[in-house]
């Protein structure tokens, strides 16, 4: 997720410049403790965090350039250009970003470019763009108030024009009643199964285990078996 760090490092110098961007355009916004930047309540509400290339060598921008990802984050946007048909908002961050959305449909999308917002372009436009604000406007007009993205990172904060309504629960939500216990009716025990004459032939039993590389490395080694019976047989 660009832009996004896992506690407890702190935000990034390019996400503080953000945070400052969407305190201008909602003044409620609060920066979460600690100065944090995990994004993921973004994601969670639709917002698709995207860099052009997504690995890079720590401190090295564009190492990773030109080794497939722009071809990937190239394809990505392509898509949602296509399949996302009632539009979305697309913000372009920066010279690499502004190119890759050239082609987006802007009878169906909204586009908006600026700066990226790095101490070192910060200064030149992007404090001032307004994206968060002009995302919004455009959602709320495009799907009404649902459409809204709620910036805001801290669980009590919220930058939305309209607070949402709680959803009415029924009695059986507000209340559920406690059932007993049904007293389960003794297991039959299943007949042992007899072992397999044919060496090839895979045993259901090695599947059985909790752990997930077991399970994956037992599934491939049933397949590889189906595929040796479909060509001796």
């Amino acid at each position: 997720m660009a832009f996004s760090v896992r506690p407890p490092t702190p935000a990034p110098p390019s996400l503080k410049n953000m945070y400052v961007a969407l305190k201008k355009d909602y003044p409620a916004f609060e920066v979460p403790p600690n100065r944090g930047g995990l994004l993921t309540p973004w994601a969670d509400r639709g917002v698709l965090m995207l860099n052009t290339c997504l690995t890079v060598r720590a401190h090295e921008a564009f190492s990773h350039s030109n080794r497939g990802w722009e071809a990937f984050t190239e394809k990505v946007i392509k898509l949602i250009n296509q399949k996302r048909t009632r539009g979305v908002v697309f913000m372009a961050w920066g010279t690499p970003a502004g190119k890759r959305v050239q082609k987006v449909d802007k009878t169906r999308h909204l586009v908006l470019n600026s700066v990226h917002p790095s101490p070192l372009s910060a200064m030149r436009g992007f404090f001032d763009c307004g994206h968060f604000k002009k995302a919004n406007a455009w959602l709320i007009e495009r799907y009404g108030d649902d459409g809204e993205i709620d910036w805001a990172l801290n669980p009590d904060n919220t930058t939305l024009s309209k607070p949402r309504k709680e959803e009415q629960k029924t009695p059986e939500q507000k209340a559920p009643e406690k059932k007993a216990p049904e007293k389960k009716a003794p297991e039959a025990k299943t007949p042992e199964k007899k072992v397999l004459e044919k060496k090839d032939e895979f045993d259901e039993t090695d599947i059985l285990s909790d752990d997930e590389e077991a399970l994956a490395e037992a599934l491939n080694q049933a397949e590889e078996q189906v595929k040796k019976q479909t060509k001796s047989s």
